[in-house]
C-alpha cells in the first residue's frame, strides 16, 4: 500500500506540520460547524411548528435529521476522503453546508426543512471524520495526542454554544435564523482549507469498499430511525427498521470479513484500545446528550426557567469541558489514557450523583451549574481519551475508520441515550399518575374526565394545558404534582445514565491496557505508518 504527503506533512521523526497553527485552527473550526449543527434546530422547534404547522412527527424528524445524515455517511465519506482526498472531501462539506444551511433557514415546508437537513448532515459527514483524519495524519507524539484535545475540547464545547447563539436570533430574527449560524463558519473553514491545508494528507491508493460503505449506510441510518422512533411506540415501522438493521448488519459484516480493504476492518477494530474505546466513548457522549435532554427539560419544567435562561445554564458544561480537554491532552502524555479515561468517566458519574441528590423543584441553579460543570469536565477528559485512542490505534491509512467511528459515539451515543431517556422519564412521569388518578373518589375521576386525565398522564406540556383550564388553585395544585412526577422521571432516567457510565467504567479499568501495553501498541502501529513513509520516495522528498 502506498501513501502520498504534500509538502505540510510532517516526516517519519516529526512532531507537526508546518503552519501547524493555522492548519489546525481551520481544522477545529470544521468540527466546530459539524458540531454546532447537531443540536441547533432543537432551540428553534416551537416557532418551527408554529411557522410551518408541524406535526409532532414532523418536529422529531426535524430535530433528528441532521443528526441522521451526519452518523449514516461517516464510515463511509471517511474511507472515501482515505482515498481520494481528505483535502477534497473536507473542502466539499464546508461548501455543501453552505447552500443546505440557507435552504434550511427558508424552507417552505417542514418536509423540505427536513430533507435539507438530512443534506446539511452529509455535509458534516464529509467535514467532521476528515478533520480528524488530517490532524492523525499530520501530527505524530505527543503533539498528536495535543491537537486532539484541542479539536476535541473546543470543537465539541461548539455544541453547547449553537442552541445560545440561536436563542439571541429566536429573541430577534425569525426562526430560520438558527440554521444561518455555521454558514459564515463553513465560508471561512471553505477558504482557509483551500489556501493552508495541504494538497494531500497520506491518503491510500486501494480501492474504497463501496459495497460496504452502502451496507454500513443502510445500516446506520435505520439503526438510527429505529432508535429514534422507538420512544413512540413498538410499531410496524419501528419493527421493520430494525429488521433491515439486522440484515444489513450481517452483509456488511460478511463483507467487512472478505473484503480485500475492507472500509471497517474487523481485525483492527477488535484490538481493546479501539473497541473499548469506541465503547466508552459512546457511553461519555450519551451522557452529554442525556445531561443537556434532561436538564433542559427539568430547569423549564420544574425550575420555570425560560429557555434562554435555561440554556445559559448549559455554558457551565463548556467551562468545564474545554480546559479538562486540554489538561487530559498532558495528561495521557504523563500518564497514559487508561487512567484518563477512568478519572473523566469519575466525573462524569459524581455530576449525575449531584443531579440525582440535589435536583428537586425550588433549588438554586448553584447546584445546576455545579453538575453542568462536572460533567463537562469528565466529558472533556473522556473525549479526548477516546478520541486518541481510536486514532492512535489504527494506522493512517484508516484514519477515516478511526474518525468515523469517533463521529458514531457521538451521535449514535446520542440517539441511544436520548431516545432511552427519554422513555423512561414518560414512563415513569405517566406511572406516577396513574398510581394517582386510582386513588381518586369516582365523583373527581368524573368530574376531571378520560381526556384530560389521559392528556395529564401523556406529558408536562399536557399536564400545564389541563392546568390552564382550571381555577387557581386547582391548576397550582396540578402543576405541582406534574413536577413533582417529572422530578420521578429524572432520577429514573439520571439513574439509568449513571449505571451506564460505572459499566463504562468498569470496562476501561478492566479491558483497556495499562501504559506501557499501550505505549508498545501505539508504537508499533506508527512504525507500519513510518515503513510506508519511507518506502515512498515522494514521502521523503517532502519530509
Amino acid at each position: 500500500m502506498s501513501t502520498t504527503t504534500g509538502a505540510a506533512a510532517p516526516s517519519a521523526l516529526g512532531a507537526a506540520p508546518a503552519k501547524a497553527g493555522i492548519i489546525l485552527t481551520t481544522l477545529i473550526l470544521g468540527a466546530m460547524v459539524a458540531n454546532i449543527n447537531t443540536s441547533i434546530s432543537n432551540v428553534a422547534l416551537p416557532s418551527i411548528g408554529s411557522a410551518l404547522n408541524a406535526t409532532d412527527t414532523q418536529l422529531t424528524g426535524i430535530t433528528d435529521a441532521y443528526q441522521l445524515g451526519i452518523a449514516a455517511t461517516v464510515l463511509y465519506l471517511g474511507a472515501v476522503g482515505d482515498r481520494y482526498g481528505r483535502k477534497r472531501m473536507l473542502l466539499l462539506g464546508a461548501f455543501l453546508c453552505v447552500p443546505f444551511s440557507l435552504m434550511s433557514a427558508w424552507s417552505p415546508t417542514a418536509v423540505f426543512l427536513i430533507g435539507a437537513q438530512i443534506a446539511v448532515g452529509v455535509s458534516g459527514g464529509m467535514l467532521y471524520p476528515t478533520t480528524l483524519s488530517m490532524i492523525t495524519a499530520l501530527w505524530r507524539g505527543k503533539k498528536l495526542t495535543a491537537a486532539i484535545a484541542l479539536w476535541t475540547g473546543i470543537g465539541t464545547g461548539a455544541s453547547v454554544l449553537g442552541p445560545i447563539l440561536g436563542g439571541w436570533l429566536l429573541g430577534n430574527y425569525w426562526w430560520g435564523s438558527v440554521f444561518l449560524i455555521t454558514v459564515p463558519l463553513a465560508v471561512v473553514v471553505l477558504v482557509l482549507g483551500f489556501v493552508v491545508l495541504p494538497k494531500s494528507a497520506a491518503e491510500h491508493n486501494e480501492p474504497v469498499d463501496h459495497q460496504g460503505g452502502t451496507l454500513s449506510v443502510i445500516m446506520i441510518s435505520s439503526l438510527v430511525l429505529g432508535i429514534v422512533l422507538l420512544p413512540q411506540g413498538i410499531t410496524i415501522t419501528v419493527g421493520v427498521l430494525f429488521a433491515v438493521m439486522l440484515v444489513s448488519g450481517f452483509l456488511f459484516v460478511r463483507r467487512e470479513r472478505k473484503a480485500p480493504n475492507p472500509l471497517f476492518d474487523l481485525k483492527m477494530a477488535a484490538i481493546p484500545t479501539f473497541w473499548v474505546a469506541f465503547v466508552a466513548g459512546l457511553v461519555a457522549f450519551g451522557a452529554l446528550v442525556g445531561a443537556l435532554f434532561i436538564g433542559q427539560q427539568f430547569t423549564q419544567n420544574v425550575l420555570r426557567y425560560t429557555p434562554l435562561h435555561a440554556v445559559l445554564l448549559t455554558l457551565a458544561l463548556a467551562i468545564g469541558m474545554v480546559p479538562a480537554a486540554v489538561f487530559a491532552g498532558k495528561f495521557i502524555g504523563a500518564k497514559g489514557t487508561r487512567l484518563t479515561f477512568l478519572i473523566g468517566l469519575a466525573f462524569v458519574a459524581i455530576g449525575f450523583v449531584e443531579i440525582l441528590i440535589t435536583w428537586r423543584p425550588g433549588i438554586s441553579e448553584v447546584w445546576v451549574v455545579v453538575a453542568y460543570f462536572l460533567v463537562g469536565i469528565g466529558i472533556g477528559m473522556a473525549s479526548t481519551s477516546a478520541s486518541r485512542s481510536l486514532s492512535a490505534s489504527l494506522p493512517i491509512s484508516k484514519a477515516g475508520m478511526s474518525s468515523g467511528s469517533m463521529d458514531l459515539t457521538k451521535d449514535l451515543g446520542g440517539a441511544v441515550f436520548q431516545a432511552l431517556l427519554g422513555t423512561l422519564l414518560a414512563v415513569v412521569y405517566s406511572r406516577y399518575f396513574v398510581q394517582a388518578f386510582s386513588t381518586l373518589p369516582a365523583d373527581q375521576a368524573q368530574q376531571l374526565g378520560t381526556r384530560a386525565t389521559q392528556e395529564i398522564s401523556s406529558s408536562f406540556e399536557g399536564a400545564e394545558a389541563v392546568a390552564a383550564t382550571l381555577p387557581g388553585a386547582d391548576s397550582a395544585q396540578l402543576i405541582d404534582a406534574a413536577q413533582r412526577a417529572f422530578t420521578e422521571g429524572k432520577g429514573a432516567a439520571i439513574t439509568f445514565a449513571l449505571a451506564s457510565v460505572i459499566v463504562a467504567t468498569v470496562l476501561v479499568w478492566w479491558k483497556y491496557p495499562k501504559p506501557d501495553e499501550e505505549r508498545k501498541l501505539f508504537e508499533e502501529v506508527r512504525a507500519e505508518d513510518d515503513k510506508e513513509v519511507q518506502a515512498d520516495p515522494a514521502e521523503q522528498a517532502s519530509a
